[in-house]
């Protein structure tokens, strides 16, 4: 800028010392100032992303930061769309400690290859991807060599170890990059890390047409729960709060056989006369709450079939009790895999499942703002940001 000032202003400043002097002394100061902190007046070099500074409530920001360059295998992917978790909303309302600060959220994303490091082959540049939030694994431990990466305790993870896809690129390792086929837009591919979660969950048990299964929460995780549930043949419920009304009418339409207001007990004796008395065969509970945790360990059948899908920051108080008296099978379920992530993107590809119902609100991202809130709101199923 002061090149082009000195050029087209340098006659006049001939015959004008102190002009010369001054403008000598702009262009040493701005020399001086940090390249941070002049984005405003730079047009490149600088991208937009959403930072949680810290673990105190709410204490998020739009900044500018430094565009990314990629390393040896790693991709730099220009984000179209990226998902707030319900787990962001927990960093977001200060009730998740346990992550890097400051740091960019965002885990659930899709976009375009933008730039490529050394050792990556066949991604060229506007290729469609998404990948999967896990970075990296210590490959050492039983779990890493079982292949349940997702279980490490070493693992590091885009929007909690390193910087998420709230912003208008993000960094990867190759190795977390699935290319989209065509029948997968862009929108939608931005589900695909929740569907793993739910894919994930049910890989552990057998939904036959025949089953009763109970849904616990309504949420993406929950809705994402009931369609696959539905695509096994099974018969399904699913329960939430009065206050969550509208994504329960989500629910009735994407094919829930039954829905349950939990704080309504004639609603559950609806559920125990579709049983003849004897309750669900399997109960999914996607709240992580004490209060989902122990209505599905009350509700389940003696003999069923328990899937812990929620999560929660903080331990819960349950009657463990009725998984002996019972004898309920529980299984824990935690993230997803590679494989996970194969089977989700074939499922999609296929058809069998739709999940743009459940994309209830897209915001730019100087509405982050209103996208948290919205999401906070919990009247919608899925929130995303675009940059």
């Amino acid at each position: 800028m002061c090149c082009v000032f000195y050029f087209k202003y340098s006659k006049k400043l001939i015959d004008k010392p102190y002009l010369v002097a001054l403008l000598l002394t702009y262009t040493k100061w701005r020399l001086l100032i940090p390249q941070s902190a002049i984005f405003l007046e730079k047009e490149d070099g600088f991208m937009k992303a959403i930072y949680m500074d810290s673990p105190k409530a709410y204490d998020m920001s739009l900044k500018h930061t430094d565009e990314l360059e990629p390393g040896p295998n790693e991709v730099i992917v220009k984000v179209n769309a990226a998902g707030i978790c319900g787990t962001d909303l927990k960093i977001y309302q200060g009730k998740y400690p346990n992550i890097k600060w400051p740091i960019i959220l965002g885990h659930e994303f899709s976009g375009q290859v933008a730039a490529v490091g050394e050792g990556v082959e066949g991604l060229p540049v506007s290729t469609n991807v998404t990948a999967r939030p896990g970075i990296s694994h210590c490959g050492r431990c039983r779990m890493c060599i079982e292949g349940k990466t997702n279980v490490c305790s070493e693992k590091n993870r885009l929007g909690f170890e390193q910087n998420g896809a709230f912003a208008e690129y993000v960094r990867v390792h190759k190795d977390q990059i699935h290319i989209l086929p065509k029948e997968i837009d862009l929108t939608t591919a931005a589900m695909i890390e929740p569907l793993a979660v739910v894919v994930h969950a049910l890989r552990s048990i057998t939904i036959k047409p025949s089953d009763v299964v109970l849904v616990i929460g309504p949420g993406p995780i929950g809705l994402i729960a009931l369609l696959l549930s539905k695509a096994n043949g099974a018969t399904v419920a699913i329960s939430g709060l009065s206050k969550d009304q509208k994504k329960l009418t989500l629910a009735r339409e994407l094919g829930a056989d039954l829905i349950i207001d939990a704080e309504k007990e004639n609603d559950e004796k609806t559920l125990l006369e579709l049983t003849n008395g004897d309750g669900p065969d399997i109960v999914l509970e996607c709240t992580g709450t004490a209060g989902g945790v122990n209505k599905g360990l009350e509700l389940s059948r003696t003999g069923g079939t328990y899937v812990q899908i929620g999560t929660w920051s903080h331990p819960l108080t349950v009657d463990f009790m009725k998984i002996a008296y019972k004898e309920i099978t529980v299984k824990g379920s935690y993230g997803h895999t590679k494989l996970d992530w194969r089977d989700s993107i074939r499922l999609l590809q296929s058809g069998r499942i739709d999940l743009t119902p459940l994309i209830q609100g897209i915001y730019l991202m100087d509405e982050w703002e209103k996208a948290f809130k919205d999401a906070e709101s919990g009247e919608k199923a899925k929130i995303l940001i675009k940059p």
